[in-house]
């Protein structure tokens, strides 16, 4: 397996991905109907654009597949006192569970430390099973708060590091 940077043609599989992440990850937790209209070909152009625009976007790729990928940069959120952000961490559910994600976090982490960002923070839908996986990089619980998807209020956690070079040292 290999993790790089993402490049303009990796929009579609990005966006593959993001979708059927989604409909797998949250198939308990959001409406079926709001996750059978999630469209590829609007992710495609968000992802392309995001790419063309030099979003931080690392791919995970297996015989020449594209089966995860993870995004981050500036904190979106002036509220803590974090220098950067990991947006979001997708992987297709037959690639979980199997090390994909940690190198993910792993190259997103270590590419804003080579930024000179200092600490991260992720959000973290509850009830999203990959909660486990950020606990197991030893972050502090920074917040919970209210985000609404398909009309319905849920709870997210707010996880950090203060320092990017402890959860660093994690990666290896």
């Amino acid at each position: 397996m290999e993790i790089r940077k993402a490049v303009v043609d990796d929009a579609l599989a990005i966006a593959n991905v993001h979708v059927s992440s989604w409909r797998t990850t949250y198939r308990t937790l959001i409406s079926e109907d709001y996750l059978n209209s999630l469209d590829v070909q609007i992710r495609e152009a968000r992802w392309r654009k995001g790419i063309e625009d030099g979003s931080i976007i690392f791919v995970a790729v297996e015989e020449g597949e594209i089966i995860g990928f993870a995004n981050g940069g500036k904190n979106r959120s002036s509220a803590y006192k974090f220098d950067g952000e990991l947006y979001a961490i997708y992987l297709l559910e037959e690639a979980q569970g199997k090390g994909v994600g940690k190198q993910l976090l792993c190259s997103v982490a270590k590419h804003l430390r080579s930024e000179s960002y200092q600490s991260m923070l992720v959000w973290v839908l509850n009830g999203n099973p990959a909660s486990q996986f950020y606990e197991s990089f030893h972050p502090l619980q920074i917040a919970v708060e209210e985000t609404e998807i398909a009309g319905k209020t849920f709870k997210e956690t707010g996880f950090g590091w203060k320092d990017l070079n402890e959860l660093i040292g994690f990666c290896s």
